[in-house]
């Protein structure tokens, strides 16, 4: 492995959505930024375990992009839609095959920035903090050591991986599932079908809204007789098809497995084998409609699609009803459109509540800020928030923004502070985001860097 300078400016683990755009911003900085990754291959859940539409980015009143910078860099075409689910409308959706090139080519880009695959964090060291607040109890991270056996020391830490593994593993204090009883939405095995005759279709136009409602109330009439029949134990109620971009790829995001918690790897691995046999009965039971006779299996996801995992405490918990009474925070360093989309533990139903009015929240720094550390910041799905709210900034929308915003943070505290996070105003990250074309609300403040 490569030997790094040590200290490096920027450290980010997990290369999700929110890993790789915390670690884009902060060597477009200019910071020195090491990006580590478990698995192989960057890209996390959209790439390989993709969802297939581009989920809410826009206010619903004046269709005013609330999540750009980044994202709009990564779903480009998706900013061509406006409009409120009309028939006719373009469905936006996504390729994962061209979103993994597009995480390539960003990434590539970027002479300040390292990324390490195959690789995981073993340790964590702390220290007592660099300044004199000691009486808070935080602690400093260090150093991280990695499966390889070297050490990393960074001024500011971002921990990007979806469940706060990084931040639980230093000592974060967190939460998992709703607060009533600590269970977590159910996860998904998502899968894609191709070759398949739309000429057989009710609606030959799948990559519009009106086409997506009638194939899926179709499925959905064929997939009940099934139920009935006793032919699936799959809870989900309904079929949901996204038609990819070009029309020659249907994403399949219709099974639920419940009691599956992300932490627990033999958990992860028993909910995925019985996903795996809805998945096989679904493509069996698709068989039956003329349209689909012919068809083959493009891909099943290599990855497991979970909801849910760690919600790392921090300055601040963004709860479910900020969300609905659509919060103002003076520390907004990003924001939030999409709906509360919970898929309930029990029972396995979604439950879809709008963003009334404006149709955005801010999710405010504090939220980006574990608690207990001095140097750590949050930049993915694990945010400080209630299991409500996480239910809607879980989505790429969302998290791309919240990694966008940590990854800036990151920078700023390396530069002016010795990473201690606490020490960047929210204005100058705002001021950052700013130039990078991201939404922002709130006065901007030029920070005090070259």
């Amino acid at each position: 492995m490569e030997k790094f300078e040590n200290p490096l400016q920027v450290l980010v683990v997990g290369a999700g959505a929110g890993g790789i755009c915390a670690a884009i911003q902060a060597a477009r900085l200019g910071a020195r930024v090491l990006l580590v990754e478990k698995d192989k291959e960057i890209g996390g859940t959209g790439v390989h375990s993709p969802v297939g539409l581009v989920c809410k980015f826009q206010r619903r009143d004046t269709y005013e992009p609330i999540n750009r910078g980044l994202h709009k860099e990564l779903f480009t075409h998706a900013y061509q839609w406006s409009g409120e689910f009309s028939e006719s409308d373009r469905l936006p959706t996504y390729d994962h095959n061209e979103l993994r090139a597009k995480y390539g080519e960003l990434t590539a880009a970027e002479k300040n920035l390292k990324i390490v695959t195959g690789v995981s964090v073993e340790s964590v060291e702390t220290q007592p903090p660099l300044h004199d607040v000691a009486s808070s109890g935080r602690r400093r991270i260090r150093a991280v050591k990695l499966s390889t056996g070297e050490r990393i020391e960074a001024l500011a830490i971002v921990d990007g991986t979806a469940d706060g593994n990084l931040a639980a593993m230093a000592g974060a204090s967190y939460h998992k599932g709703r607060e009533s009883d600590g269970k977590m939405q159910s996860a998904t095995l998502t899968f894609g079908i191709k070759r398949f005759d739309t000429s057989l279709f009710k609606n030959l136009e799948i990559n519009t809204w009106g086409g997506y409602w009638s194939l899926n109330d179709e499925l959905s009439d064929l997939y009940k007789k099934a139920k009935m029949a006793k032919e699936t134990k799959n809870p989900k109620s309904q079929i949901y098809a996204f038609a990819y971009p070009d029309g020659k790829t249907l994403l399949f995001n219709c099974n639920e497995v419940g009691g599956v918690d992300p932490t627990n790897p033999k958990s992860v691995e028993a909910g995925r084998a019985v996903a795996e046999t809805y998945v096989k009965d679904l493509i069996r039971i698709l068989k039956k409609h003329p349209g689909f006779a012919r068809s083959e299996v493009a891909f099943i996801s290599t990855k497991f699609g979970v909801r849910e995992g760690r919600r790392i405490l921090g300055d601040y918990i963004l709860t479910g009803k900020d969300c609905i009474d659509e919060a103002r925070f003076d520390d907004m360093v990003a924001a939030g459109a999409y709906d509360i989309d919970i898929h309930d533990p029990d029972e396995c139903v979604d439950r879809m509540q709008r963003i009334p009015n404006t149709q955005f929240y801010h999710i405010p720094y504090r939220c980006l800020i574990s608690r207990d550390h001095t140097n750590l910041l949050l930049g993915s799905r694990c945010i400080s928030g209630d299991f409500e709210a996480h239910s809607s900034y879980r989505v790429m929308s969302c998290v791309t923004a919240i990694g966008q915003a940590a990854g800036t943070a990151a920078a700023l505290a390396a530069f002016t502070s010795d990473g201690e996070v606490r020490g960047v105003n929210a204005s100058w990250i705002r001021y950052c985001l700013d130039k990078a074309d991201q939404f922002t609300q709130g006065d901007l403040r030029r920070p005090p860097i070259p």
